[in-house]
């Protein structure tokens, strides 16, 4: 009987030391888990304040160069400035009017690839407003890029749009990276070849934007609303652009053909005409 009842107690022993063994072993994987989605929660929050931090830095250059390219653009379809400075007969002026339009798309692509890089190990998909910014610019990039419109002009494939990007970049301060300025822009022009390789076809596609119509320049209209979206989205409030930087370009809608002039000179007649099909 003895003997039974220590053998009952062995067994007892180590099946509560098993038990205790297991029970130890799950709390301790509960504990790492917990403490691992902890540290995931941690790394979110860290990712997602970089990328308000980067976003924040960079907002007002971005915006500011989204201005000045939806503006050189809504302005050259609009006919008010490149007919006029493109052939004028001053070298210089001619020179300016084609230099500065590209340079304000080199600009505004240099500030997106800035951008791109400062968040590429950054997951910006977890916020309706990053995912929002992400597809403004998305916007604007496919518009360049896309194969959709009659006329080639001024399109750019997302890799030429990132190689132009990083040519535009330069140091700035505390690690960061910054724009050219247009001085620096022109002076790489003339004396840099393979700088000036990537530009070449631009600034000659500067008089095709001139020269087409409307219909023809239907990717720089476009480009132009979508810049438009990027801004609303970046300067909500209008505190640092207000209304009048906002307007999308309307196409132009033709005139009325003037009735036909009678051959005695007398004023014509008005007939109208029923859109109505004949019967029969």
């Amino acid at each position: 009987m003895d003997n039974l009842i220590g053998i009952l107690s062995a067994v007892v022993s180590v099946v509560g030391a098993i038990v205790a063994g297991v029970m130890t072993s799950w709390s301790s994987r509960k504990a790492t888990a917990f403490e691992a989605k902890l540290e995931r929660e941690r790394h979110e929050e860290t990712k997602a304040e970089q990328a308000a931090k980067v976003l924040g830095r960079y907002r007002e250059p971005l915006l500011l160069a989204a201005n000045s390219l939806q503006s050189r653009l809504f302005n050259a379809v609009r006919d008010e400035y490149l007919p006029v400075y493109l052939h004028c007969g001053d070298p210089e002026q001619e020179d300016y009017a084609r230099q500065f339009t590209v340079y304000t798309l080199a600009e505004y692509l240099c500030w997106v690839e800035i951008i791109r890089r400062e968040l590429r190990f950054l997951d910006l998909g977890g916020e309706e407003q990053n995912r929002e910014f992400t597809k403004r610019l998305l916007d604007v990039t496919n518009t360049l890029s896309s194969q959709k419109y009659e006329r080639a002009h001024y399109r750019l494939f997302r890799g030429q749009q990132r190689a132009i990007g990083e040519l535009m970049m330069q140091p700035g301060a505390e690690g960061h990276h910054d724009c050219i300025t247009y001085p620096e822009f022109t002076r790489r022009l003339d004396e840099d070849p393979r700088f000036r390789y990537w530009f070449e076809r631009l600034l000659r596609e500067v008089d095709d934007i001139a020269d087409q119509s409307e219909a023809g320049n239907a990717r720089v209209i476009d480009t132009q609303r979508a810049l438009i979206d990027l801004i609303d989205f970046l300067d909500p409030d209008k505190t640092r652009l207000g209304a009048d930087h906002r307007a999308k370009y309307v196409e132009a809608t033709p005139s009325p053909a003037p009735p036909p002039t009678s051959l005695t000179g007398s004023s014509p007649s008005v007939t109208t005409v029923s859109a109505r099909p004949a019967a029969g």
